[in-house]
């Protein structure tokens, strides 16, 4: 560059234009050689980066259909991270857990209790979590009655006919269960022999129905129902007066989660790569079919705490609660 500027100022005829010009020509080469230096430092960082990228997902329809849905997030992860992007699917979490165990799949989306499984089997992090809106990222378990039936805390439900939703909900059942054990100092056993009978209503929408038509004193629901049911049943007579008796912690949407061990100059552009997919006006149909409208916020392992201190009171392992 310098003898580049040397040559101009001799074609310019004067001394101050050649000292001016051979300045430019230090600059510019200050500038290429900290660009070269950039891009060096860069293919640096990326060494150690996968070869490709691999995505699980878990299909809960035909593979080549969700495929093609997802198809619009694997274009722009290839073209954001600047290496191959593949789907894997894996026929339920078993199987996906055991594939990042291998190290064959890098990042996974998870279910609640499925993540922290995977956090101990396959040593993963979460980091980020799809929503539809701030309000979706998190929901709660509740107890509720009426506002006339002398419940008014946990302890009121002694003797009490109670309707949980299933066995297996983890809002209708799991999580407030594992609420009145926490707050009552209670073992799974007391809380079942607390109540005056018990019946599993079978939905979420069944058991708050049952509370408003009497037919029990009690419910433990997903604290959405109550918002639900407002256009169908909003003019019954005990509508407005459902009370809530007492509410759950937080309990998390689904992450995505990573392999630990992965660099961290990955780790960082992934996650900055998720965070911005909600700009991207090509992925807005997309987040749209795959109920991300809101995009990714970040997520961290200690969101899902909430998750094994259920499991810790239930008695049961996050496996037996997945099942």
């Amino acid at each position: 560059m310098k003898k580049k500027a040397g040559l101009l100022s001799v074609a310019a005829g004067t001394i101050g234009l050649s000292l001016v010009l051979a300045g430019c020509g230090d600059d510019d080469a200050t500038s290429a050689n900290e660009e070269a230096d950039g891009e060096g430092s860069e293919a640096a960082d990326r060494e150690d980066w996968p070869e490709k990228f691999v995505y699980g997902l878990v299909p809960g329809e035909d593979p080549s259909v969700l495929e093609s849905r997802w198809d619009p997030m694997r274009e722009y992860l290839e073209d954001r991270l600047g290496i191959e992007v593949e789907f894997f699917h894996g026929t339920d979490y078993t199987a996906m857990i055991e594939a990042m165990r291998a190290g064959h799949v890098h990042t996974a989306h998870f279910g609640p209790f499925a993540y922290v499984l995977a956090n101990e089997r396959a040593d993963i992090e979460a980091f980020s979590m799809g929503i539809n809106s701030l309000e979706d990222a998190a929901y709660n378990s509740i107890i509720i009655a009426l506002e006339d039936s002398g419940i008014d805390t946990l302890e009121d439900l002694e003797g009490k006919d109670f309707a949980w939703v299933d066995p297996t909900s983890a809002s209708g059942h799991l999580f407030p269960k594992a609420h009145i054990i926490n707050e009552l100092g209670m073992t799974n056993d007391e809380v079942d022999d607390m109540f005056g009978n018990v019946v599993f209503a079978g939905g979420h929408d069944s058991a708050f129905i049952s509370v408003l038509n009497g037919d029990v004193d009690a419910a433990g629901v997903a604290d959405f129902i109550i918002g639900n049911l407002e256009d169908t049943h909003g003019d019954h007579p005990n509508y407005d007066n459902i009370k809530i008796v007492s509410t759950s912690g937080d309990i998390p949407r689904g992450p995505d989660a990573y392999l630990s061990d992965l660099p961290d100059s990955f780790k960082e552009e992934l996650e900055q790569a998720f965070f911005d997919m909600v700009d991207q006006p090509e992925l807005e149909e997309f987040l749209s079919a795959a109920n991300f409208e809101a995009g990714w916020i970040p997520a961290d392992d200690s969101d899902f705490d909430i998750m094994r201190e259920t499991a810790a009171a239930l008695g049961m392992s996050p496996e037996e609660l997945m099942n």
